[in-house]
């Protein structure tokens, strides 16, 4: 009985690896060069959902900078969603993150005398605290973390303008494919 049961979850398993790979060649047909895609911080829910950050070469060979991406199970189907915008609030309410992009959309045309924050959104995507901080430093990205509520939050600055928040943003998901907000230094949260 024992024996049946382990052969069961890992036939478990191979489906649902081979169904991340049929979703994975669906999203990297989003990619100029699908046959280039590197996936990261894959992680699947309960319900069958896959949320993640892909990137792919250029026509000229180089990566672009990753994306965040959904696959949304309905009718037997996966329905893409890849953000090309670094912002998209559907992908964020699917995969985590959604609360702090609201409240920093309601704040976006509030001044920020104390500078702008790149805060990574919480989450499977950014994994263990040490290891998230560690990449950032292997990157050479400055970085410190604060708790709120008990939980620890990565952030990064404050800038002194939001659009130097926002290349911090850009160039770490470009290069980790970790998802952040841009929002104001010292905000209620």
């Amino acid at each position: 009985m024992r024996k049946l049961a382990v052969v069961m979850a890992v036939l478990a398993l191979a489906g649902c690896e081979n169904e991340v790979e049929g979703i994975h060649k669906q999203v990297a047909e989003h990619l100029h060069n699908p046959k280039t895609a590197k996936f990261a911080n894959v992680r699947i829910d309960t319900q069958g959902m896959v949320c993640g950050q892909v990137r792919g070469k250029d026509d000229n060979g180089q990566f672009e900078a990753y994306r965040s991406y959904v696959a949304v199970k309905r009718d037997g189907q996966y329905q893409i969603l890849v953000d090309d915008t670094g912002n998209n609030l559907p992908i964020r309410e699917l995969c985590g993150g959604a609360d702090l992009q609201r409240r920093a959309d309601a704040l976006a045309d509030q001044p920020a005398p104390d500078g702008w924050d790149v805060e990574v959104i919480q989450g499977a995507n950014m994994g263990a605290l040490s290891d998230m901080t560690a990449r950032l430093i292997e990157k050479g990205i400055p970085s410190w973390v604060e708790y709120r509520a008990g939980k620890p939050v990565v952030l990064m600055g404050p800038f002194p303008s939001k659009a130097e928040a926002d290349a911090r943003k850009a160039d770490v998901m470009a290069r980790l494919g970790t998802d952040s907000v841009v929002i104001q230094h010292g905000v209620e949260r």
